[in-house]
């Protein structure tokens, strides 16, 4: 798509940076909003429940984004104290982020062609394409049951209080695992797996 080597690898990275602070701010948004909505303080209390994204930036997080595909924003505390059924609420808020991410992804996917055909600028339509795939790729990523993820929120929401206190004392080595696997690829093989068959209906259908 580009011509010069050195300029395409750092648009690229322009790019993936751009998308990281898109990417984990409405995630970390919409996980403090949602909470916010059914009852909880915290995030607001903790200045979470805004599109800043300087306040979701976290910096390993952030760099395992930007040269491996996939990491993490600064976790946003929530409590299940103010929620009318704190179980659902804490389901509820672990997935509402998700769905949302995997929605705009998908609308973003569907017309990145579009954007070409009008535009004509290459650069642009490469652009909605990186975005769109790592809206759904962050979506599906965390859904996986490692702190700081809302699969920890959603597994967490699920398990008997005796059964969540053995599994938060396994989250070092959760997290080491989901960072070995990370730097190894396999998070990102197994999303692209998952996510090809999309891509290909909604991107090139």
């Amino acid at each position: 798509m580009f011509n010069n080597g050195l300029t395409a690898t750092l648009i690229s990275y322009g790019m993936l940076i751009i998308c990281g602070f898109i990417v984990i701010t409405i995630h970390g948004f919409f996980t403090a909003l949602t909470s916010q909505l059914l009852g909880d303080d915290i995030p607001k209390r903790n200045g979470m429940v805004t599109l800043n994204p300087l306040k979701h930036f976290e910096p390993i997080g952030f760099i395992l984004f930007v040269i491996f595909g996939y990491g993490w924003g600064q976790p946003v505390r929530t409590g299940a104290y103010g929620y009318k059924n704190k179980k659902a609420g804490a389901v509820f808020t672990a997935l509402v982020p998700v769905v949302i991410g995997f929605v705009y992804g998908l609308v973003i996917m569907a017309f990145y062609p579009l954007a070409y055909n009008i535009t004509k600028n290459a650069y642009v339509s490469s652009f909605l394409y990186t975005l769109g795939y790592k809206a759904m790729a962050f979506g599906i990523y965390n859904l996986i049951p490692v702190y700081p993820l809302n699969g920890h929120k959603l597994l967490t929401a699920l398990l008997s209080p005796n059964n969540v206190m053995k599994y938060n004392q396994m989250e070092k080595i959760l997290q080491y695992i989901l960072v070995f696997m990370i730097l190894l690829g396999l998070v990102g093989r197994v999303i692209n797996i998952i996510l090809l068959p999309v891509v290909n209906i909604f991107a090139l259908g």
